[in-house]
């Protein structure tokens, strides 16, 4: 399959995925960025305070960080969906006007859409199309933004590069991403920590949300990588060299490994059981999280750096 090709799978992949659902049409909360408690942990690890909100710890870390310096005059997003966190930037004052690039246009009209709704529509541009090939001015923004996106680039090395290139000198790189192994092949440790979790849990959490009269496995297995690569090219396709890469062309960068071997792996699904009452558990359970990110094992982190 050729880039073109790739392209064309991943823009029709994301226009045609539709939000979880069940069989009388509700909206299933079966992942880890739908639980409160989930995002207020990860927003905690990563600026100390257990605060509510997607990326929202990295975005009190970007407000420490640069301080006076904001809002950013131009910001650019690739693989941005529907544009959400980007417009949330701008209206928070981070950012001023940010170039969004994204392959599949139903994402692209739900986000234009929604900066119209939110008055920002002349703070964006969406783009359909390979940013690489259309922003490529040298030295032309002040934040390359990465938000769950850059695990889907098929070459995470020239990804960097290219997001070096493109920020001016002191510009802002910005990283919240997927950074576990490539086509979701866990390691041993990830398998057998999220079995034990699974193992662990009582048959009331289990209710598979999406057919109630079975249990999801309690084994965790690896998923088919030939069949990832079928219904989506681009899903996790370099995702483990992210963080070297990043290393490499930005020396300074401050990383902070956030986990997902419990809340993504273990707990994929099985999030759609708990209830008032299972707080404790759930508080448990992460701090198993904890202890694998400090090993590190992890499937996501958190990163900031400065060109220099």
């Amino acid at each position: 399959m050729d880039t073109t090709s790739i392209s064309e799978a991943i823009g029709r992949h994301w226009s045609e995925t539709a939000p979880t659902t069940d069989s009388q049409g509700r909206l299933l909360k079966v992942r880890w960025w739908q639980h409160p408690a989930i995002i207020r942990h990860i927003n905690r690890n990563v600026c100390g305070r257990p605060i509510d909100g997607f990326s929202e710890g990295l975005n009190i870390r970007v407000l420490e960080l640069l301080k006076d310096r904001l809002p950013l005059e131009k910001a650019i997003s690739v693989g941005c969906g529907s544009g959400q966190k980007e417009i949330k930037l701008i209206k928070s004052g981070f950012v001023q006007f940010f170039d969004l690039y994204e392959l599949a246009e139903t994402r692209i009209l739900a986000g234009q859409e929604l900066a119209k709704r939110q008055q920002v529509q002349e703070s964006v541009r969406f783009v359909q199309g390979n940013a690489f090939d259309r922003a490529s001015q040298p030295e032309f923004y002040d934040l390359v933004h990465w938000n769950n996106s850059l695990h889907h680039m098929i070459n995470v090395e020239d990804a960097v590069e290219w997001s070096w290139q493109v920020l001016k000198p002191g510009g802002l790189f910005y990283l919240d991403d997927f950074v576990g192994p490539d086509r979701f092949q866990w390691t041993q440790t990830m398998l057998l920590v999220a079995t034990a979790v699974r193992q662990s849990l009582p048959d009331r959490l289990l209710i598979n949300p999406r057919n109630p009269s079975t249990l999801l496995p309690r084994i965790v297995k690896n998923v088919d990588p030939e069949k990832l690569w079928q219904s989506d090219p681009s899903e996790a396709a370099d995702s483990s060299r992210i963080l070297e890469c990043v290393k490499c062309r930005f020396p300074g960068v401050k990383i902070v490994l956030t986990g997902g071997v419990v809340y993504h792996l273990a707990l994929s699904d099985v999030l759609a059981n708990f209830r008032e009452g299972d707080e404790t558990l759930m508080e448990r359970l992460l701090a198993v999280d904890d202890l694998c990110a400090a090993l590190g094992e992890t499937h996501y982190a958190a990163a900031l750096a400065l060109k220099s």
